[in-house]
């Protein structure tokens, strides 16, 4: 499959993943103006060993890179780059990411028993990072940073905390970042859609309005906007998407009704398939009879020839009283 953009993979095997990694343009750090940012630093009086600190040393803009397991675009972050911070989070992504700054992991059903199969070996794999992870608490964990859930609470309200990236981007926009870039993450599935993407758009707007820069490639489906609510139905684009819905639902419903047709012909004929089986099976015998019946048949009309079969004149040099004995 054509990619728009080159992945990490790609440069890996063109043998430059040593060398600074071109940004496209969509990614490029947003440099009006610098200011000091949040940073994850080693603080040994907290029991995770690491906190939330103002690195005023740190000059350049805090740029944040989310990475989520859509395979289209999730190689596409610029892990080569420094000067942005990589986070990721999922099973999916265990030990498939090349850089990783910071893990986030906020389930805290990973050991129940519909998901031990893969929580158990993923619970063992984040004990043995040395990176810093968020999770709920340091139960699974011991080494693991607090989420500060009730930070973002107080600051953004709880109406949109609907994915895991939801929460990393109020933690990004908390911290001060200066640009949010999104890389294997579409939000395309029903349910994604449907309970997760909103919260997304909501995060977006509150980005936005700090003036932090949010982007994806344009292999991930997370920028596409939702329509306007009634007013999309009226462009040619609403109206073509519902003449077409029409016509495919009128398709399938006729293909069904054919499919129902067909289906009740199909059992009728196995019915009638079944009877052969019995008959064949069970009343076979009946022939045997019918073959009797035939051959006695054929010995009756044999002794009936016979019985009436005509006698022969008297030759004709017998006698009178012969002639007269034959009648």
């Amino acid at each position: 499959m054509t990619i728009l953009t080159p992945n990490f993979a790609d440069k890996v095997a063109n043998g430059s993943a040593g060398a600074p990694v071109h940004i496209l343009p969509a990614h490029e750090p947003t440099r009006e103006g610098e200011k000091p940012v949040l940073g994850i630093v080693a603080n040994p009086n907290s029991a995770s060993g690491f906190s939330l600190a103002m690195t005023q040393s740190q000059q350049a803009p805090l740029k944040v890179a989310l990475i989520g397991t859509a395979p289209s675009s999730r190689m596409l972050a610029p892990y080569n780059d420094p000067s942005w911070k990589i986070w990721g989070c999922s099973p999916g992504n265990m030990n498939a990411l090349p850089r990783v700054d910071l893990w986030f992991e906020l389930h805290s059903n990973l050991l129940w028993p519909e998901h031990v199969s893969y929580g158990a070996p993923y619970i063992e794999w984040l004990k043995g990072q040395k990176f810093p992870i968020y999770m709920q608490d340091q139960s699974q964990v011991p080494n693991a940073l607090v989420f500060p859930r009730d930070d973002m609470v107080e600051r953004f309200g709880d109406e949109f905390f609907s994915s895991s990236f939801a929460w990393m981007m109020a933690l990004a926009i908390s911290m001060g970042a200066a640009e949010i870039a999104l890389y294997g993450i579409d939000m395309a599935s029903r349910d994604e859609y449907i309970r997760q993407r909103p919260g997304f758009y909501h995060f977006k707007r509150e980005a936005m309005k700090c003036g932090i820069k949010v982007s994806a490639p344009h292999e991930s489906d997370i920028m596409q906007s939702p329509p306007l609510y009634a007013y999309s139905d009226s462009t040619p684009f609403g109206r073509k998407i519902m003449a077409r819905r029409t016509e495919v639902s009128g398709r399938i419903s006729g293909m069904e009704q054919q499919q129902q047709q067909l289906t009740h012909s199909v059992t009728y004929l196995k019915g009638a398939m079944e009877d052969l089986d019995y008959f064949e099976s069970i009343w076979s015998g009946v022939s045997n009879d019918l073959c009797r019946l035939q051959y006695e048949n054929a010995k009756l009309k044999a002794q009936i020839a016979e019985m009436t079969k005509p006698s022969m004149p008297p030759p004709a040099t017998a006698t009178r009283k012969e002639r007269r004995r034959h009648g």
